[in-house]
């Protein structure tokens, strides 16, 4: 799983319940209803819902014009599950079907342009492709050279424990004395650090050090990417020894970052019209289809 994502500027540490809304820019989510627990927070929700990372007002009256002409999508040919190249050649992942998808709600024709994510911005700029749907670094300075949709994700962090494990839950309190495992000098190793000082931490050199130290006992539990966990626990290497503990956790301040669709600057009227396409999509439960599709378990 690769993390080419950047966390937007820094926001409190907040839950979301069952009515959340999300809504924002590269500025940061607004989050509608919150809960504070034990000094962390963390996301509720059962396992069939799909969380919506968009604000949605069905009574907006805003008028979006639609481009004329086939729109060329600009997106990394290597970020799984997001965009790849699948073996038949074609482009594939949640970025790129949900691209699409908001083409066909608008009734745009629109061709995927893979590539580098280094050459992304660039190539929007020099006239090549005229949206970036997948794999870009996000930082202020490019977000200040373009038009940013409302994110239609925000990546998650979560706790796993060994199956059959005592551990009740995911809060400060319950993990308090308990051996919590991270990988070094990451964003959800800073969330540790920060959130979880009662509990006895353990450092890891990479992640699959980290899975390991869990699948052997050497860690009572450990945090990190919700979606990468997904892939590990169902895989091979796990040997169905674990799961995930409680819900997922969103911390604008360390790991938690925006996916977005990215036009020219001066192009807010096509973001406006894959704002309006991406609105309906969820309002038509086609976001939640797309995910599924592609992500091997719950990760909410």
């Amino acid at each position: 799983m690769q993390n080419k994502q950047r966390s937007s500027p820094s926001a409190k540490l907040q839950c979301q319940s069952h009515t959340t809304n999300w809504r924002g820019h590269i500025s940061g989510l607004i989050i509608a209803t919150v809960v504070f627990c034990c000094g962390a927070a963390f996301a509720q929700q059962e396992v069939s819902f799909f969380p919506r990372f968009r604000h949605v007002d069905p009574g907006s009256t805003v008028v979006v014009t639609k481009p004329a002409g086939i729109l060329t999508l600009l997106t990394d040919e290597d970020f799984a599950p997001w965009s790849f190249r699948a073996a038949d050649g074609s482009f594939k992942g949640i970025s790129v079907e949900l691209a699409l998808a908001a083409c066909s709600e608008a009734q745009i024709q629109c061709q995927i342009k893979a590539m580098a994510h280094e050459k992304l911005v660039a190539s929007l700029q020099a006239g090549e492709g005229d949206l970036i749907i997948s794999g870009l670094k996000i930082n202020q300075a490019i977000a200040d050279q373009a038009a940013l949709t409302r994110p239609y994700f925000v990546s998650l962090g979560r706790f796993m424990a060994r199956q059959g494990s005592p551990l009740t839950g995911p809060d400060v309190r319950a993990l308090a004395g308990k051996r919590l495992g991270f990988v070094k000098g990451s964003a959800h190793g800073a969330f540790i650090e920060k959130y979880y000082s009662r509990s006895s931490l353990t450092g890891f050199a990479d992640t699959a050090a980290m899975y390991e130290a869990l699948r052997t006992g050497i860690v009572d539990a450990i945090f990190g990417d919700s979606i990468a966990q997904a892939y590990w626990s169902g895989g091979s290497l796990s040997r169905a020894c674990c799961a995930s503990l409680g819900k997922a956790f969103v911390d604008r301040e360390t790991f938690s970052r925006n996916l977005v669709f990215l036009a020219k600057r001066d192009d807010r009227q096509l973001r406006d019209v894959f704002d309006a396409s991406l609105d309906q999509l969820e309002e038509k439960n086609l976001t939640a289809k797309i995910f599924n599709e592609y992500l091997p378990g719950p990760i909410w």
